[in-house]
């Protein structure tokens, strides 16, 4: 990921023979995407988790990220994160097209899975059904 500076992107617009094959990132461009990212969860845990790790390596005056590391892998996100919403049960409802699926999906297993010992062979059982009209 490369980002260039607005006179640098014009200067390459202007000396390149192709400029429709060039595109790079505006500032506008990531602010307009920024908005359109769901960043709320981890926007939420650095406001939490940056001061506190900023805290442990003042007092401690850490250097080594290994004791930052302990205490991220051992501290708790309870309480911290949004109640998440409740999940949608939907029972299935059957339709010719699913049932043609499941039927096609169950008998291929079927026919698949008993190749070998080959209990088809001379036998009417084929794998495709053919309709004709």
């Amino acid at each position: 990921d490369v980002f260039y500076t607005e006179a640098e992107m014009e200067r390459r617009r202007l000396s390149s023979a192709s400029s429709t094959s060039f595109w790079a990132p505006t500032p506008e461009w990531v602010l307009s995407w920024k908005c359109k990212l769901p960043l709320q969860t981890i926007m939420r845990l650095l406001q939490v988790l940056v001061p506190q790790v900023e805290k442990i390596c003042i007092d401690k005056g850490l250097t080594d990220e290994s004791e930052i590391l302990k205490f991220l892998q051992h501290g708790t996100l309870v309480g911290l994160l949004p109640v998440p919403h409740p999940i949608l049960i939907r029972k299935y409802q059957a339709n010719a097209g699913t049932a043609m699926w499941f039927r096609t999906y169950m008998w291929g297993v079927v026919y698949l899975r008993n190749v070998d010992p080959p209990i088809w062979y001379d036998t009417d059982v084929r794998l495709f059904e053919i309709q004709r009209m």
